[in-house]
């Protein structure tokens, strides 16, 4: 796809897109918005549907040139779980992506589940191709810093990619390595980065992030799939959010937090609470528990919630 022009008008309610592209279809009909960065648009032409991500150049935190040299950089490695960039470019003071248009996100298939939460074959399977998908971010040097459910999503149906899941939105990712591969050493102080709710204990410390608090991240966002519960979800102050997350590493607030898991979700947790800030966390022992979780709770990878009869869609 080449897009050679793109009209962008400002109105009350955000930005709207036309065009008379290759031949790009976008207008209220065929440029509905989607998501919630900046402004998302859902597009079309001949060749099929996309997502379609603009970024005003004056805005104070530009985000949309991290998201594009990231998913660049992951296309190189052929790497899974990532959209693929079909164009990028700008046009008069807007930046623009367009990119793999994606499915439901994983929040909101797990709130539209029974109890607000997914089957438990499936939070364990699903979130085996979410940490599959950090270990390809993390191969590239890059740390995602907001890992949660709304920052994953399934393919779409019609194109048979309910099975597949997709990570998005690269704003808050910060390189960890040199042009080297060297490990960068550690800021004093690091400003908070990510999601109160499942925002790694340095994060709430100001530490500077590493791989093995993505992956924290990660298992507080398993626990979310599986259970529909995080304890501390309802608690508004950000340093007591990180105080609670602090007591569910020994009893009776670990208990709290795994409450209906599989106890390989502690043996998780527990080995990533073990690592240091250069240490590279063992994905494939991680993969190897949650395979093990599967068998211990009696549950199938496949299929999925939403392909199921009377499903999610």
């Amino acid at each position: 796809m080449h897009i050679a022009l793109l009209l962008l008008e400002t109105t009350l309610c955000g930005a709207v897109a036309t065009s008379n592209l290759n031949p790009l279809l976008l207008s209220h009909h065929h440029g509905s918005r989607i998501g919630g960065f900046g402004a998302v648009y859902k597009v079309s032409d001949s060749t099929g549907q996309y997502a379609l991500k603009v970024e005003g150049i004056g805005e104070g935190i530009q985000v949309l040139k991290m998201e594009a040299f990231v998913l660049t950089e992951l296309t190189k490695k052929g790497s899974r779980h990532f959209c693929k960039i079909e164009d990028k470019g700008r046009f008069g003071t807007f930046n623009y992506v367009v990119m793999t248009l994606v499915g439901k996100s994983l929040q909101d298939l797990r709130k539209e589940g029974p109890g607000q939460h997914m089957s438990m074959g499936t939070a364990i399977s699903s979130s085996l191709q979410c940490l599959e998908a950090l270990e390809d971010l993390h191969g590239i040097g890059y740390l995602h810093r907001d890992v949660k459910p709304g920052n994953y999503t399934i393919g779409r149906v019609e194109l048979q990619e309910q099975r597949k899941i997709y990570i998005l939105d690269f704003g808050m990712c910060r390189k960890f390595t040199n042009e080297q591969g060297i490990i960068r050493k550690p800021r004093a102080a690091a400003g908070f980065r990510g999601t109160v709710r499942y925002a790694p204990i340095s994060c709430h410390m100001q530490r500077e992030l590493c791989r093995k608090d993505d992956v924290e991240t990660w298992v507080y966002m398993a626990v979310e799939l599986t259970t529909g519960n995080l304890p501390w979800k309802n608690v508004q102050d950000m340093n007591a959010v990180g105080e609670y997350k602090r007591k569910c590493r020994a009893p009776p607030f670990v208990n709290e937090l795994f409450q209906g898991c599989p106890r390989e979700y502690i043996e998780i947790l527990t080995y990533v609470d073990s690592l240091k800030y250069y240490d590279a966390p063992n994905y494939q022992m991680c993969y190897q528990l949650m395979r093990k979780a599967l068998v211990s709770m009696g549950v199938q990878e496949f299929p999925y919630d939403w392909e199921k009869p009377g499903g999610m869609f």
